[in-house]
């Protein structure tokens, strides 16, 4: 009877051993529990996973291991261990998240790996680059959403003296039409209107999308095979439901284009991308199909749509707080540009206009709104791999700490203080630091970075030129607290305007 109840005890010791045991040389972190992993952790330290990370980097240095469920997860914080970690061809794999476990099958840009990824980025890259990515042409196709906004932001000021402020404004529900038309007017070549039902059924399946993603505690990544076999207990059926719908959507515009397709003169993205397949619909092995060009419209929308949207609102949010960096911006507006014409690319290009430019820097700086990665797709160790004396086993997903990078006091001094002049040298110019990266560095930096940028500073020049913005009066202060896991942005909140020409 004793020896059972020992052999007993010892069989219980050795399971829960191996139940809480850590690969060799798996990189230091927080204890790993049986089931549930590290997830106790993760929750102690932040609301959000980006926020435990702070403290799991503060323990345990620049190369953290951690477990969410049964998943092992390294976070990799500190500009030098960031560098090296992005240009590694071995680190630079995706995740298969179980949406693509249900559908068996992974297309797009941010999911995909290899060859296939390699050689659709470049082509996407390339195409999308000719269609306003990063180039001046862009500037009027935003120019038209920006003065849509105008339209909306003056209805609140009907009926009012100039000099009064207008009714209150929900930021987030002003913005969200315009980045969704700019968008699909590189892909399809189409603008809808604000108040096109569609347009808004559209950007309501991309909010929940994105609001239901499944990094940092959700059922789905922590236990993959139990979220399979049961899905109903969690989102994956409603997110695959809206995925169609989006994919539906997109599939009656790509059969309209191979229609009415003229080779010669591409309209647009799907223009060049049908007439690709077309071209190579003899290869059995071609990558270029009616699913790839749907998921990389997908990924263009999620991505896209979600990072600068976030980083306008929070732009707008910065300036309500700090009147006096708005009104500072306002001032370089108005002696460099004047009322007569609204900024454009050449004014910040020519560097014409660098505090306004040193205050977008800030923005992207302090709201960092991709904090842990990538957009919408961690990386992923495709087999087991040796960074910085440790092991990263297969199948690990990586976080990379750019929130932290960007809030390093080391790095920054006051990171926490809204503060351009950070961006300017002693003579009033435009300087870098080899820390900022908001879209991420290396292999997998952020496709869209170029667009981001333009759409980010011109949304943001336009809206200073025009209005002088404040919290409503008799209002709290909104904060600047974020929510979010894969992607951060305020809480919903208000502002007054009053036009100033």
């Amino acid at each position: 009877m004793i020896v059972d109840i020992i052999l007993f005890i010892i069989a219980l010791y050795l399971l829960w051993w191996f139940l809480i045991a850590k690969p060799s040389k798996f990189p230091p972190g927080p204890p790993r529990w049986p089931i549930v992993g590290s997830f106790y952790y993760t929750r102690k330290w932040g609301p959000y996973l980006y926020q435990s990370t702070a403290t799991m980097k503060k323990l345990y240095g620049d190369v953290v291991g951690f477990y969410l469920g049964p998943t092992p997860v390294v976070l990799v914080s500190g500009l030098d261990a960031i560098k090296e970690l992005s240009f590694r061809d071995d680190l630079a794999g995706r995740p298969t998240l179980m949406l693509h476990r249900v559908l068996k099958e992974v297309h797009g840009l941010l999911f995909t790996s290899g060859e296939r990824w390699k050689e659709q980025r470049r082509f996407s890259l390339r195409h999308l680059r000719d269609f306003g990515f990063g180039k001046s042409s862009m500037e009027n196709i935003t120019i038209e959403e920006i003065e849509s906004v105008f339209a909306e932001i003056d209805k609140s000021l009907e009926g009012k003296k100039p000099e009064e402020w207008s009714n209150p404004i929900v930021v987030h529900e002003i913005l969200g039409p315009a980045n969704i038309n700019i968008l699909w007017h590189i892909l399809a070549g189409v603008r809808f209107s604000f108040s096109d039902p569609y347009l808004n059924k559209l950007l309501g399946f991309i909010k929940e999308n994105i609001a239901t993603n499944e990094l940092g505690g959700k059922l789905e990544f922590a236990f993959p095979t139990l979220a399979l076999l049961f899905p109903f207990l969690t989102d994956v059926p409603a997110r695959h439901k809206r995925g169609r719908e989006i994919s539906d959507f997109m599939t009656t515009y790509i059969e309209e284009h191979k229609k009415n397709l003229d080779p010669e003169n591409p309209r647009d993205f799907m223009d060049i991308y049908i007439t690709e397949m077309n071209k190579r619909r003899d290869d059995p092995a071609s990558s270029f199909t009616d699913k790839q060009l749907l998921g990389i419209g997908r990924d263009l929308f999620f991505a896209g749509y979600d990072t600068t949207f976030n980083t306008i609102v929070f732009s707008l949010l910065y300036m309500i707080l700090n009147p006096d960096i708005q009104k500072k911006v306002q001032d370089e507006l108005d002696e460099v540009i004047g009322k007569d014409r609204l900024p454009s690319f050449q004014d910040r290009d020519s560097h014409l206009i660098p505090y306004t430019e040193a205050t977008v820097l800030e923005i992207l700086r302090s709201s960092t709104v991709v904090p842990l990665s990538v957009p919408h797709a961690p990386l992923m160790a495709q087999k087991d791999i040796e960074f910085r004396g440790y092991v990263i086993p297969k199948d690990s997903t990586i976080l990379v700490n750019l929130h932290q990078l960007h809030h390093d006091p080391k790095i920054w001094g006051d990171p926490e203080n809204f503060r351009p002049e950070r961006f300017l040298n002693a003579e009033g110019k435009v300087i870098r630091n080899e820390a900022y990266m908001p879209f991420g560095v290396g292999k997998r930096s952020c496709l869209g970075e170029a667009l981001a940028r333009n759409n980010v500073y011109l949304f943001f020049a336009c809206l200073m030129q025009r209005y002088s913005m404040r919290v409503p009066e008799g209002e709290p202060l909104p904060s600047v607290n974020p929510v979010g896991n894969i992607t951060i942005m305020p809480n919903e909140y208000k502002i007054q305007v009053r036009r100033r020409y």
